[in-house]
């Protein structure tokens, strides 16, 4: 009986050498009994139709249509500002993941996978992403005309009085049905066409609503304003800026409308005001590890606890004025602070603000070890655009003051976060569909390659790392990686026992970064690349410009010829085990691209 059944399984393992075990299922492709190889070739195709032709929208509104093509990437007037809209992931390890199943492991557990995949099938979908604040914002873009924005009616100044804008209903497709699709498509490598039904949004706050408190808005408008103030500093808002501001909170309450508040208090307190903290500053000097600038504290404006005494007092207002209809008896049955002129009106609201203590100091370092200086790396970006130099800068300092704890594995995309303008980072030039468009993203590949040449420096295992599309003069090739959240992203892992520091900074053309810790004896070898498959540049291209003034042109770098590297990276650990990782990039041609302006 036990012969038999190991003659069965010796003929089941020789039947599907090379090929899937049945029930076997990669993004809804039941691959079964197929040839390794042949699969890997049906991906690559299909991987290829994605990257040659994007995802394909189209927005249905009625009988009237919308398309919209969301390209991999498009690409600026360098070779590393590309934005990135989606990736399709590690799709060729997924289709080793598959293959392997039922093949790793003890015999009894290799038999219930096959067993288990036979009956109830085993899916596997491939890890594509959506790079969501990208494609949020060439789609926004590219449906402003199609889609009509919602508007809530409102408080305007009609050149004598207070009036309300009416509602306005507006169209729209909630972005969770948007990503729920991409997602869905870029799992099962679907380059079919993505359909969704635009939806009338209409707005909560309406004329009818806001109707009651019409009166108190015009007597707001005529008799009140607001003044900000901290220390000597003053900021005034006029009665009419004040009354726009008011809208529902619910059906019977009036309040401020906080984005507008935030606004205000972002592009005109806030500036004056912030003194951020600073972290301490180290360097190895003799040997020892020396606070070069001491750590300070800073002091920022608490925006969240000065709009909520703003709201209060509004509400306190809205409520006396509900009884007396006076707002003077309004004012001063809510104990809001009055100009001893009190006909003016004023509204005094002090600025709250926060100490905020540097993350790390002296006390730092001494807490958790740190002592020796275990890597370090710089990279130029001479030449670059005033936007991307800012970007660089915002990455950087976002970085700056990390800790690394022993066996955690760092991620500079989670590390930096989200690249918006919120965040502070600004647009560059891309050019989209042979047209130059401004998006978000140029700079941060700046700060992935001097991280990833930092860890190689200090020995540390990556663990992800994409090269660049194309060979960047800043870095050559070989030696760079390039970042754009969720994917591609780049980590290594801190293995040795204590915690590191990691210090950013821009001086000059450079960005630099070390990294601080104990050291622990181990040596890091980087070969050079060693370069093969060279491939010529292409043409010239022209692309015309609405942004730049008609005649003149704005070039790109020189072209540059496609190559592939390969590079040897070796830590010699202090007990002996050496431990080897091959980076493995390659690039393909660069154009240079030359923008024609046409504004007039």
């Amino acid at each position: 009986m036990l012969a038999s059944i190991g003659v069965l399984l010796i003929s089941y393992e020789h039947q599907y050498r090379g090929r899937f075990y049945p029930g076997v299922v990669i993004a809804g492709e039941h691959v079964g009994g197929k040839a390794y190889g042949d699969v890997r070739a049906l991906f690559e195709q299909r991987a290829k139709v994605l990257t040659d032709n994007g995802l394909h929208f189209i927005f249905e509104n009625g009988k009237m249509q919308q398309a919209v093509k969301v390209p991999v990437f498009t690409a600026g007037l360098t070779p590393d500002n590309l934005v990135a809209y989606f990736s399709l992931g590690n799709w060729a390890t997924t289709i080793r993941q598959a293959y392997n199943f039922g093949r790793s492991g003890p015999l009894r557990h290799r038999v219930a996978e096959q067993i288990r995949a036979l009956f109830f099938a085993k899916s596997f979908s491939m890890s594509g992403a959506a790079n969501k604040e990208a494609m949020q914002s060439l789609l926004g873009r590219e449906l402003k005309r199609f889609f009509t924005a919602a508007a809530p009616a409102q408080f305007t100044w009609d050149e004598f009085a207070m009036v309300i804008a009416p509602e306005k209903n507006g169209e729209r497709v909630s972005d969770e049905d948007i990503f729920d699709a991409v997602n869905r498509h870029l799992a099962m490598f679907d380059a079919g066409v993505i359909r969704l039904e635009v939806k009338t949004e209409a707005p909560n706050v309406t004329a009818a609503k806001l109707q009651p408190f019409l009166k108190l808005a015009n007597d707001v408008a005529r008799s009140t304003r607001l003044a900000f103030y901290y220390r000597d500093a003053r900021w005034r808002v006029s009665g009419r800026t004040l009354a726009s501001w008011l809208t529902l909170k619910n059906d019977r309450e009036i309040g401020v409308d906080t984005m507008k508040l935030k606004n205000f208090l972002a592009k005109t307190v806030v500036p004056v005001i912030n003194d951020p903290p600073r972290n301490s500053r180290f360097e190895m000097r003799e040997g020892k590890l020396i606070e070069i600038t001491p750590g300070k504290s800073g002091n920022v404006v608490d925006v969240e606890a000065t709009v909520a005494r703003v709201e209060k007092i509004v509400y306190a207002v809205q409520k006396s004025y509900a009884t007396n209809n006076d707002l003077f008896l309004a004012l001063v049955s809510a104990k809001a602070q009055i100009n001893p002129a009190v006909q003016i009106g004023t509204i005094e609201i002090p600025i709250e603000t926060v100490e905020a203590n540097p993350q790390i100091t002296k006390a730092t370092i001494d807490n958790y070890g740190i002592r020796d200086l275990v890597g370090s790396a710089k990279t130029s970006f001479k030449g670059s655009s005033a936007d991307r130099r800012h970007n660089i800068a915002v990455g950087v300092a976002k970085l700056n003051g990390m800790l690394i704890a022993p066996g955690e594995t760092f991620s500079a995309v989670a590390g930096i976060g989200t690249t918006t303008e919120e965040e502070g980072f600004v647009k560059e030039f891309v050019i989209k569909d042979n047209k130059s468009i401004k998006e978000l993203g140029g700079g941060l590949c700046q700060v992935a390659t001097t991280l990833f040449r930092l860890a190689l420096n200090a020995g540390l295992p990556v663990t992800e790392r994409t090269n660049h599309r194309y060979v960047v003069s800043y870095y050559g090739p070989g030696l760079d990686a390039t970042i754009y959240g969720p994917t591609p992203d780049l980590k290594f892992v801190n293995d040795t026992d204590g915690y590191l520091l990691l210090q950013g900074r821009v001086e000059g053309d450079e960005a630099q970064f070390e990294l601080y810790g104990q050291r622990d004896g181990r040596l890091a070898y980087v070969s050079d690349p060693v370069l093969t498959n060279e491939l010529p540049a292409p043409d010239v291209g022209y692309v015309a410009a609405p942004d730049l003034p008609v005649g003149e042109v704005r070039c790109s770098e020189t072209p540059h010829k496609g190559i592939t590297a390969d590079v040897t990276y070796t830590v010699r650990y202090a007990y002996g085990e050496i431990k080897e990782q091959q980076f493995h990039s390659e690039y393909q041609p660069w154009r240079r691209v030359c923008l024609v302006g046409l504004n007039i």
